[in-house]
C-alpha cells in the first residue's frame, strides 16, 4: 500500500458517516502507514476470510467466541501486553494475540458481516463490546475468548481498574461509535510515545487519526497542544486553523478558536 493509499483509506473514513465506516480496514491503514513495504493483500484477504463465515442462525455471543477464539485462535495477549504490536493490526493478524480494542475491531468486523449489532462499550480501562439480542444484550471481552460477562463480572472489573469500589454507571453500557473505537486503539501507541518522550511519534499518530476523525474536536486540541508542547506554537496554530476548516458544529469550532487565541496571545 503506497503512502497515498493509507492516506486515502482514511481520508475516504473521513468523510463518511460514522456507520458506513470499515473499521477493519481503517485499522489496516493505520498499520500499514507504519509498514508501507508490506503487501496488504494477505491481510485483506484473511479479514475477508474471517468475514466469509456461513450465516448463523441468530446473533449469538458464543458464535463470534468460536468464530474468532475457536477457529482463528485470537486471544489476548497477557504476557506482552504492552507491546505495541498488539496495536497494530498487521501483527495482530500474524500473531493472533493483541489489545482489547484491536481484537474487538476483528469481532466487530465479523459481526457487522453477518448483519449483528455489535459495537465497542463505553467501559473505561478495558475494551468490551456489546452484542444486541432478541432478550437483551451480551457483553463480550475480546481479550478473554470472547467470553461474556455478567454485571457481577463488570463490577468487579471496574473496581479493579480504578483500584477501590466504583459504581457502575449507565454510562458504562453505552455504545461507542466506530471511529472513538480506532482511536482508542491509536491512543494506545500516542501515550505510550509520549510516556517514552516520542513526540514525534506521538504527533505522527494524532495526525492520522485526525484524517479518520476530522470532525473530532478532541483530536485537533490534542495535535496543537503536542506541537506546543514541542516549541513550535505556529505550527499549533495551524493544526487550529486546520481543525476549524473541518468542523461544522459552532460549539465545537467555538473550543478551538479559543484554543487559537490564546496561541495567538502567546505568539504575540
Amino acid at each position: 500500500m503506497a503512502g497515498s493509499e493509507w492516506q486515502s483509506v482514511l481520508r475516504q473514513a473521513g468523510s463518511l458517516a460514522d456507520n458506513e465506516v470499515d473499521v477493519a480496514e481503517v485499522a489496516l491503514a493505520l498499520s500499514m502507514a507504519d509498514h508501507p513495504e508490506r503487501d496488504p493483500a494477505p491481510y485483506r484477504r484473511h479479514l475477508a476470510e474471517l468475514a466469509a463465515a456461513p450465516p448463523a442462525a441468530a446473533p449469538s455471543a458464543a458464535w463470534l467466541a468460536e468464530r474468532l477464539a475457536g477457529q482463528f485462535d485470537y486471544r489476548g495477549d497477557g504476557q506482552t501486553y504492552d507491546d505495541m504490536r498488539n496495536a497494530d493490526m498487521m501483527a495482530v493478524i500474524n500473531r493472533r494475540r493483541g489489545l482489547p480494542v484491536a481484537l474487538g475491531i476483528l469481532y466487530i468486523h465479523v459481526a457487522r458481516a453477518q448483519g449483528w449489532s455489535l459495537t465497542g462499550l463505553n467501559f473505561p480501562g478495558h475494551f468490551l463490546l456489546r452484542l444486541a439480542l432478541p432478550e437483551g444484550l451480551a457483553i463480550i471481552d475480546p481479550f478473554n475468548g470472547g467470553r461474556t460477562r455478567n454485571m457481577e463480572e463488570l463490577q468487579a472489573l471496574l473496581n479493579r481498574i480504578a483500584g477501590r469500589e466504583v459504581a457502575l454507571q449507565p454510562e458504562h453500557m453505552a455504545p461507542v461509535p466506530l471511529r472513538h473505537v480506532l482511536m482508542r486503539l491509536q491512543n494506545n501507541i500516542r501515550i505510550r510515545a509520549e510516556q517514552a518522550g516520542d513526540l514525534n511519534r506521538a504527533a505522527e499518530v494524532l495526525h492520522r487519526v485526525s484524517l479518520f476523525a476530522p470532525r473530532e474536536p478532541g483530536v485537533w486540541l490534542d495535535r496543537a497542544d503536542l506541537a506546543a508542547k514541542s516549541g513550535n506554537l505556529m505550527a499549533a496554530q495551524e493544526i487550529l486553523d486546520d481543525g476549524l476548516g473541518h468542523l461544522g458544529g459552532v460549539g465545537a469550532a467555538q473550543l478551538l478558536e479559543q484554543a487559537r487565541e490564546k496561541l495567538t496571545r502567546r505568539l504575540n
